[in-house]
């Protein structure tokens, strides 16, 4: 008796830090998605694809539920929206603790897509046990989910049920995509994610919200990749921040992101860094839209 094989999209939704990224990265086995302490590191949807005998998930990670301040938030939220009403199924990320003030609004989305919804506790290796069980039963009380599973993105723990799961809520279908491919982006859109990723790290607080990264050239050689990047920042003040004392920080968000492009690449890399001022493009639809944000 043959089994019919699943594929689909699963959205991944929630509040700003509560390890959307680091799930997605866990469930790929890749890193894919730029992950930092600082809330909003994902701007764009990162998509990831998993593929097993079962079938195939195709992962869609999403910024963090916020308020938008400027074009460039209108533009994510966006994003979010587009991902809730496209997906076959949802995982709405929380970590225990009580419900938070802006889940209601979330949880008005979600309702409004009809979609189903699986409830991901995530982190919970960083949390005593009896924290979690309540965190789950708030939730229950709060929405109609498919499930409530508690996840581990850093030892693991349960990411295999969660995918048991997911399968059974996405439709019948053949995979879409090859079974060794792990993300339909290009490279040039994941190294700028990583050198993101670096920004957010090593900058203080407000530097990183302001910058956005271009790649203007990408030349492979026979032994060595060639990639020139350009930062984007809205104030003179931001520039010289990134950039440091006699250049000291931008060659230390160099130095770090090319070894895990190296790694995604698996080749030899020389990256170049630019600093370049752009008076508040996060505001100005067409420097957004040079910018891939359309």
């Amino acid at each position: 008796m043959s089994h019919s094989r699943k594929t689909g999209f699963v959205g991944i939704i929630g509040r700003p830090n509560v390890g959307k990224s680091t799930l997605l990265n866990a469930l790929v086995g890749e890193k894919l998605a730029g992950i930092s302490p600082k809330p909003q590191t994902t701007r764009g949807v990162v998509r990831g694809i998993v593929s097993r005998k079962a079938g195939q998930i195709i992962y869609l990670d999403t910024p963090g539920m916020h308020h938008p301040k400027d074009r460039l938030g209108n533009w994510m939220i966006g994003e979010i929206q587009k991902t809730i009403e496209s997906a076959d199924l949802l995982y709405f990320c929380v970590t225990p603790g009580q419900p938070h003030a802006s889940d209601p609004e979330i949880f008005e989305k979600i309702k409004a897509a009809g979609k189903p919804v699986i409830l991901v506790v995530t982190q919970v290796d960083r949390y005593p046990k009896p924290e979690i069980l309540p965190a789950l039963e708030n939730y229950h009380r709060q929405f109609a989910f498919k499930d409530l599973i508690p996840v581990s993105a850093k030892t693991g723990d349960q990411l295999r049920l969660l995918m048991a799961k997911t399968f059974e809520f996405l439709p019948e279908g053949e995979p879409l995509f090859e079974e060794d491919q792990i993300s339909d982006q290009q490279e040039r859109f994941f190294i700028q994610e990583i050198i993101r990723e670096k920004i957010f790290r090593m900058m203080s607080k407000e530097v990183p919200y302001s910058t956005s990264v271009v790649i203007e050239q990408f030349r492979e050689e026979e032994k060595i990749t060639h990639i020139h990047a350009t930062i984007i920042v809205e104030k003179p003040a931001q520039k010289k921040i990134i950039i440091g004392a006699k250049g000291l920080n931008i060659k230390q968000i160099g130095t770090a992101a090319r070894q895990d492009i190296e790694q995604l690449l698996g080749r030899k890399v020389f990256l170049q860094l630019w600093v370049k001022e752009m008076h508040n493009w996060k505001c100005d639809e067409k420097v957004l839209k040079e910018l891939g944000y359309q």
